[in-house]
């Protein structure tokens, strides 16, 4: 499984995660890389994914995928992706961009939509957001491009949207309308809300429930035959 962190400025370091932890204990192996966006490289390196540059971002996914296969590392036919806020958006693009690599997805908290994500957000995260992804006004045809929406017919995986149903920051309508999309579609598609929670899960049974549902998702997706 690979897993995208949020930011995009955020990093992955070497500290306790329980939601590997649960993943690990299922036999399920993960890689949590610093794709470009990520900090602790140098500015150059946290700028690599400022406006069109988003889309060489999403290929780094695809290349991480690569990375894992012909390292050994991984069946080819037993890849998942997944990730929160940023990440979630990241995994959603990668279900849509490179749909033939992943067997499922599970999207936390992301954006499917940037144009909807912009009228939707809090205004002082859309002033911080349109530095990175584009004006919602100026270029809403970049923004229309970048959106995993704009490629929804492309998806062939189930996937698994999970949201905090006061979340702001991301509304959970990003999640519903991806999910509605895939249903229309015929793939199987679920939303997991979890009560009381915002951007962030603070809640200890909803952190629990939401890493046993997830790692139930993957494993399920991952162990079975496929299509």
């Amino acid at each position: 499984m690979l897993h995208l962190h949020g930011g995009p400025e955020e990093q992955e370091r070497p500290v306790l995660q329980t939601l590997y932890h649960e993943l690990l204990g299922r036999g399920l192996d993960v890689f949590a890389p610093d794709v470009r966006g990520s900090s602790g490289y140098g500015r150059s390196f946290v700028d690599a994914d400022l406006g069109t540059s988003r889309f060489a971002a999403i290929e780094d996914v695809a290349a991480c995928a690569a990375h894992v296969v012909v390292a050994g590392l991984a069946d080819p036919q037993r890849l998942a992706v997944m990730g929160r806020s940023y990440g979630g958006y990241l995994t959603m693009a990668s279900l849509v961009w490179h749909p033939e690599l992943f067997r499922t997805g599970v999207a936390v908290c992301g954006m499917s939509d940037l144009t909807t994500f912009f009228a939707g957000t809090e205004p002082w995260i859309a002033e911080s957001a349109a530095h990175k992804y584009g004006h919602p006004e100026r270029d809403h045809e970049l923004l229309r491009s970048l959106s995993p929406m704009s490629r929804v017919d492309a998806l062939r995986v189930p996937v698994l949207a999970v949201h905090g149903e006061h979340d702001t920051n991301v509304p959970v309508g990003e999640s519903r309308q991806f999910v509605r999309a895939a249903r229309e579609r015929g793939l199987e598609a679920e939303v997991l809300m979890l009560r009381q929670e915002g951007h962030d899960f603070r809640r200890a049974d909803n952190r629990r429930l939401f890493r046993r549902t997830a790692a139930d998702w993957i494993q399920r997706h991952l162990t079975s035959r496929p299509a």
